[in-house]
């Protein structure tokens, strides 16, 4: 593989394996919040958001980081008083109490309406409208969660770009196939892909906080101790089932720490990474070893990823563990 394309997927990996706080959809919505903000100027009177169904399904129920509330009222809240969106994902990082506390107020007094998106062929849609006195401003992000499609105040654009409405397909730039994805994994020169070891720390490092805290169900936590030894034994196997499940509780119920998510993703982010992570260490893999794996696992993912779309009904657990799969069967000695 020649120099050119190596980068090419290097750069794939880049834009779709990055760090994220909280879950990816209301984090999304709140960046389009920031945006129009930003655009608009001031803090907004009112704030008017239309989301497509997947996204508003998978937004309304899960933890918004540093807030210990659940759903879309307070990340929009927060997007238009504390977001930033140079900060991508990480758009409500500088959440604190007082910010809280307007937004609740916002909340309160009823300053947000959120409503379905209707007659659009994207799964992934937000459009945030910012309104004070007699100015709007407008963000729409589609296909990708922090892919901006157009931007306005106004009546005057500031920012609009095409997307293939009727597929909205990720990383069309570079296309893959499962031969190239397992050449680069184990062939790339390993300076240029030791980046991925960040994924593995940063999910890693979510789960061990985890371990030390109450995140949601503490499916993880529980795993953790003895008392299951009886049915998943003291191993390997009960290590990857409680460090993900840690990872995991620790991200949808809120928890400030990124995650490294992929895909647009960081439940998937984390079952690429942790299972991985975990057999690397529990069979004491050299660090060489490890990096080809993650790659492998983050690019299969992506891969799948390139033919389904964002959203799409395959359900992120079976794209992210058979990724995972894969790395762990390269770990094992296993071969194309």
């Amino acid at each position: 593989m020649d120099a050119t394309e190596r980068k090419q997927i290097i750069d794939l990996i880049k834009s779709e394996v990055v760090p994220a706080i909280g879950c990816t959809e209301p984090v999304a919505v709140a960046l389009a919040v920031a945006k129009a903000k930003e655009t608009l100027g001031s803090v907004p009177e009112r704030i008017e958001v239309y989301l497509s169904d997947n996204v508003l399904k998978n937004a309304m129920g899960v933890g918004i980081p540093g807030t210990g509330m659940i759903g879309l009222p307070i990340s929009i809240a927060l997007g238009a008083l504390i977001g930033k969106s140079e900060y991508g994902l990480e758009v409500l990082k500088d959440v604190n109490a007082d910010s809280i506390a307007k937004g609740k107020q916002m909340i309160d007094e009823k300053r947000i309406g959120i409503k379905r998106k209707t007659g659009i062929p994207e799964k992934l849609y937000i459009e945030a409208i910012c309104y004070a006195g007699n100015d709007s401003a407008k963000a729409i992000i589609a296909c990708g969660h922090a892919n901006f499609i157009h931007i306005s105040r106004n009546e005057d654009v500031v920012f609009e770009k095409k997307v293939d409405s009727s597929e909205c397909k990720d990383s069309e730039c570079c296309h893959l196939s499962m031969r190239k994805v397992y050449d680069f994994a184990t062939t790339a020169p390993i300076d240029e892909i030791s980046f991925i070891l960040e994924a593995g720390k940063m999910n890693m490092s979510i789960a061990e906080e985890s371990f030390n805290n109450n995140f949601g169900h503490t499916l993880g936590k529980m795993l953790h101790g003895h008392q299951h030894d009886a049915l998943f034994g003291n191993g390997i196997f009960k290590d990857i089932v409680s460090y993900t499940s840690a990872a995991c509780d620790a991200r949808m119920a809120g928890c400030p720490s990124p995650v490294m998510s992929n895909s647009g993703s960081g439940n998937q982010g984390i079952a690429t990474t942790v299972p991985v992570c975990i057999y690397a260490s529990d069979t004491q893999q050299p660090e060489e070893k490890l990096i080809r794996a993650l790659i492998l696992s983050n690019l299969t993912s992506i891969y799948i990823k390139q033919s389904l779309g964002r959203l799409s009904a395959l359900c992120g657990c079976v794209v992210a563990s058979t990724g995972s799969s894969c790395g762990i069967t390269y770990l094992m000695g296993g071969t194309y």
